[in-house]
């Protein structure tokens, strides 16, 4: 785990915040690129992709914020309620996926909204959720050199060992298992990983979709919902890191992805009837 590259100053460049960085460029460039093969405006790209990046962190950093807010933070120790500045230091990490995913689809949905005459919101949809998983790819991979979003212990081969002082070392160490003199913690599934490898492939999975059948309004919405809701909640199974309080006995990430299957069961369905019907939606 090298979750710090180099500081200097008071400025430290963290893989995280690197690897966001990343995956936000390959995007960028990917959507342009996607938009050329299929007749969009490449140009659109810029507003989109800052219409997402803007909504998608105000809502990752509000639901992580709210969902931690009496946890303590990082070296500090102290919570967001003792020191609510905290709230406004991204660079230090704490960001829920789905928060972000939701305020970046309702900023996507109403811009679509706003410019309907020119194509149907569903359209403009499938075209943004192609690249989501792959920015989801690259931060999962942050992730895992932050040590955050950590499995349970496991004596698989596949099972990894982070360092004195990540946080699956600290869960261990709180929990009694594991000695505070211990150069790293025990074997963790590497759950960044396999989430990392799954969003990539469903990233491929939709570039040919979309490049094929984009004009079956809502598929690659539907595909992807139902996709990553289910590789997310089973991710979820595998994974020991504090994740908030149960509810109805699942996390608050399995939650919303059993409302994520649910609409991209949704979704999937109407491109079906429609396409049975030889009707095309305008939403």
């Amino acid at each position: 785990m090298h979750s710090e590259l180099f500081a200097v100053g008071g400025f430290q460049l963290h893989v995280y915040g690197l690897m966001l960085a990343i995956g936000f460029v390959a995007c960028y460039f990917l959507a342009r690129r996607l938009a050329r093969l299929t007749g969009r405006d490449p140009g659109e790209v810029d507003t989109l992709v800052m219409v997402a990046a803007v909504c998608g962190i105000l809502g990752a950093r509000l639901v992580y914020v709210l969902q931690f807010w009496h946890e303590p933070q990082g070296q500090t120790g102290l919570s967001f309620a003792e020191a609510p500045m905290q709230v406004f230091q991204l660079w230090k990490g704490g960001l829920v996926y789905y928060g972000g995913f939701v305020a970046a689809a309702l900023g996507l949905f109403v811009y679509g909204l706003m410019r309907r005459g020119r194509e149907p919101v569903r359209a403009l949809l499938d075209y943004c959720v192609v690249f989501v998983p792959l920015g989801q790819a690259f931060g999962r991979v942050g992730c895992f050199f932050h040590g955050c979003c950590f499995g349970g212990r496991t004596g698989s081969a596949l099972g990894v060992c982070f360092p004195q002082g990540s946080p699956a070392w600290q869960r261990q160490v709180g929990e009694g298992v594991l000695s505070p003199y211990a150069a790293h913690a025990l074997p963790v599934w590497p759950t960044q990983l396999f989430e990392a490898a799954g969003c990539a492939a469903l990233f491929v999975a939709l570039w040919w979709l979309f490049r094929l059948r984009r004009d079956r309004l809502g598929l690659c919405c539907g595909v992807y919902a139902l996709a990553y809701g289910a590789l997310r909640f089973v991710g979820e199974c595998l994974r020991d890191d504090p994740r908030g309080e149960p509810f109805l006995g699942l996390t608050f990430s399995q939650n919303v992805s059993v409302a994520l299957i649910l609409l991209g069961l949704g979704f999937l369905l109407t491109a079906v009837w429609e396409r049975r019907h030889g009707t095309a939606g305008g939403r």
